[in-house]
């Protein structure tokens, strides 16, 4: 009975996404523990006690997914590249308490597919909790950058600066004559029907417009992502 309760509960939830990427979401799903973590946050909210000393909380903007893999590099508008949460698909005002208890629970389960020992996993919860509270306690978030950074972190960072802006495009997209069109590898990215690329051009459309510049702005490709485990179907 419980399994049929959710197998409903996640049928449920996805409703309505893109068939073919759903389907895709569902056999990552399959793939072990951690994945079918990460493709069921909501399983997670919708579990979680209405009474419970996490919840007595202040309340903030949370990722609302924390786990292992929401977090990576990105670049600044000062153009320095940085480490930091990655995803904010299910972001909300909430506990602060309920970020740091996703993301021990991602840290838990995804062990077992790292092959990581349960004493060390434990030992790596502790180690993050006494860092969340220490920055708590500082009263200011710090940011990770590539001069600031150590361990894998720096070594993420460094490994970034020789990448080239050229070549991360010519990874996504390809050359068709003087235009560049996506790549629908059916690994990154899926055809759209012309339905849905009118619609995403006139999205575009009236988000420029609100722009200071909104010539800046053109369509050059449109596609249907492929994403994250939760989000694909979106």
């Amino acid at each position: 009975m419980a399994r049929v309760d959710c197998l409903q509960r996640i049928t449920t939830y996805n409703y309505g996404r893109d068939p073919e990427r759903l389907s895709r979401k569902y056999a990552a799903m399959r793939g072990d523990v951690f994945a079918f973590l990460r493709g069921t946050c909501h399983l997670f909210y919708e579990d979680w006690p209405h009474i419970s000393t996490l919840t007595d909380a202040p309340r903030t903007w949370i990722c609302g997914d924390l786990h292992l893999e929401n977090f990576g590099s990105y670049k600044g508008d000062n153009r320095l590249t940085y480490f930091d949460l990655s995803d904010f698909d299910e972001a909300v005002l909430a506990p602060c308490t309920w970020d740091v208890a996703r993301f021990l629970t991602s840290v838990l389960v995804g062990a077992h597919s790292l092959q990581v020992e349960s004493p060390l996993a434990l030992s790596l919860c502790t180690v993050f909790l006494q860092a969340y509270a220490a920055a708590l306690v500082d009263g200011k978030a710090r940011w990770i950058e590539r001069a600031t950074a150590r361990g894998m972190v720096k070594d993420l960072l460094q490994g970034l600066r020789k990448r080239r802006r050229a070549d991360f495009l010519d990874s996504r997209t390809k050359r068709q004559g003087r235009k560049r069109r996506l790549r629908l590898d059916g690994k990154r990215a899926l055809p759209v029907d012309d339905e849905d690329r009118a619609k995403v051009e006139e999205c575009m459309q009236r988000f420029a417009a609100a722009q200071a510049d909104p010539a800046f702005f053109q369509v050059r490709d449109v596609a249907r992502r492929i994403a994250g485990t939760g989000s694909l179907g979106l």
